[in-house]
């Protein structure tokens, strides 16, 4: 018997609460269908052929355009496989543009993720697709020239969602060669209408395994929402918390921004100038009381230049919404308008390792909101203790070449502790302020080169009577202290926020360094708070 040609297949694993095949399909969406008898329907929209944008736009009249076409093909192969006894599950295989023709709700998330991470060792990777979703949420994809270590991409396990992967697989697998794995499996296999079924139980064979939890059990910490009805769900929970005035979702910044250059924030049908965004002030603003989310996607939010009044940037109000909810017994988190679930032990431990963070014995002066910037406050907070307190926020050091220049800490006391201050913010602004904290107090124990610079800037900071002088073995403290309107003893930051900290906390803690927080409360003169 001749050995069957290899063919290139997309494969998606349909929801198991999606039964009947139209609720499989795309409702704006009216294919044709064609019975293959022994696999299932093929739905399909009729090809058509025009001639490509580039023939009129580029050579105008000046060739014979005839030759020339583009043809398109949209079609999907629904097949059902009884994967155990009594047990239907449905597969999609798509062709040419066919996946325009599923619900995307229908889909299963990550099944090819997890079918690859099945087959595969962990040294056998060639590309991750990945998102920083505890910093700035910048989408990347890295590829290697060779099989790899997955430890090779720079990916963070605890701060970077995997999206997608590119791996080997082993000659012996049943799965082998060159894998694709993200909602979708992509493989070339031996396969065609007359064993098609055949082959899609044994994927769901290998889709439904464990054994990726050996290497890569860190991938169920966390994973997007992309469901459209759960999207839904969990958007109308968000707003009958934010309308009991529960403090579990709020507003903030969603990108870093330099505090100094802002004047403030005005609202979409309001006039007013905000030092800050605030939920409560923004739904205030709606003509109507908050019912849909689209209220605050249509709700524009503008930051307002320092210097001259004008908009610098301006976002959605739903893109800056922040919080966590639990939903039909799963965690959920909110991260500048993109939905996430977390596992449950995940938050659990992440929430611990947070809340067992030892809290800052200084004593931090309030935040003047609306009448100083975030260095005029480091000013008169290191002038409230001359005797314990250097100010070096704003002295930069030139370490490194390429102009960079790093800052030491923004107040330094007596008995070394770094003390890092920053406005509270969303999840990209925190991660930074922790990434700084972390570089600088790197720096200063591995590189004497930077120590002596250090040293030397502290010197032109301290005063007469202050005898200060940093070693490789400081700082003994690094102080993170986070400005908010919120009167809590312990900063209430995202859940993101919190996974960039605990991961930050863990490596100055393996140098033997100290780490605690702060929370500095931030009221105008009209404030009780």
């Amino acid at each position: 018997m001749s050995k069957r040609l290899k063919t290139k297949l997309t494969v998606y694993l349909v929801k198991s609460e999606y039964e009947d095949e139209p609720s499989m399909l795309n409702p704006e969406k009216i294919p044709g269908v064609q019975i293959v008898p022994g696999a299932g329907n093929l739905y399909h929209l009729r090809s058509s052929s025009s001639h490509p944008r580039w023939i009129e736009s580029f050579f105008g009249n000046s060739i014979d355009a005839e030759p020339f076409f583009n043809a398109t093909s949209s079609a999907v192969l629904i097949v059902p496989v009884e994967v155990e006894a009594n047990h239907i599950r449905h597969f999609a295989i798509t062709f040419g543009y066919g996946l325009a023709l599923l619900n995307k709700s229908a889909i299963e998330e990550r099944f090819g993720l997890r079918t690859v991470l099945n087959t595969v060792s962990a040294d056998s990777i060639r590309r991750v697709a990945k998102t920083e979703v505890a910093r700035n949420a910048r989408k990347s994809s890295v590829q290697m020239p060779k099989k790899s270590q997955i430890t090779d991409f720079a990916l963070d396990i605890e701060q970077d969602l995997l999206n997608g992967i590119t791996a080997v697989g082993d000659d012996d697998a049943y799965l082998s060669g060159t894998l694709s794995g993200a909602d979708s499996l992509s493989v070339s296999a031996e396969a065609n209408v007359d064993n098609i079924s055949e082959f899609l139980l044994n994927v769901y064979a290998v889709y439904a395994r464990e054994s990726y939890k050996r290497d890569f059990a860190w991938i169920d910490h966390i994973s997007p929402v992309k469901d459209r009805e759960t999207k839904i769900a969990l958007d109308q929970k968000a707003i009958e918390i934010i309308n009991a005035g529960e403090e579990t979702v709020w507003m903030a910044v969603p990108s870093i921004i330099t505090w100094e250059n802002v004047m403030g924030f005005r609202y979409q049908g309001s006039g007013a100038t905000h030092a800050d965004i605030l939920i409560e002030d923004v739904v205030s603003t709606l003509k109507k009381p908050l019912e849909s989310m689209d209220q605050l996607r249509n709700k524009q939010i503008r930051m307002i230049s320092s210097i001259d009044e004008q908009e610098i940037d301006h976002w959605s109000a739903y893109r800056c919404l922040y919080g966590e909810l639990e939903h039909e017994g799963n965690q959920y988190c909110i991260n500048g308008g993109e939905w996430f679930r977390i596992e449950a032990d995940y938050v659990k431990e992440i929430n611990r390792r947070y809340q067992d963070t030892k809290l800052s014995d200084i004593d931090f002066v309030t935040f003047r909101l609306g009448e100083e910037s975030e260095g005029e406050y480091n000013a008169r907070l290191a002038a409230s203790n001359k005797e314990r307190f250097i100010l070096m926020d704003q002295k930069f050091i030139d370490h490194g070449g390429s102009n960079s220049k790093f800052e030491l800490c923004d107040v330094l006391t007596a008995d070394n502790q770094f003390v890092h201050v920053k406005r509270y913010s969303g999840s990209a602004t925190l991660s930074h302020l922790f990434n700084q904290g972390l570089t600088t107090a790197e720096l200063i124990r591995s590189d004497s080169r930077f120590l002596q610079k250090a040293n030397s800037c502290v010197a032109r900071q301290r005063s007469a009577n202050q005898n200060v002088e940093l070693t490789p073995r400081d700082p003994k403290t690094v102080v993170f202290a986070i400005i908010s309107k919120k009167d809590d003893s312990r900063p209430n930051i995202p859940f993101f926020s919190k996974i960039a900290f605990c991961n930050v906390k863990s490596r100055l803690e393996m140098m033997g360094i100290e780490v605690s927080l702060a929370a500095v409360l931030s009221h105008t003169g009209t404030d009780t708070n």
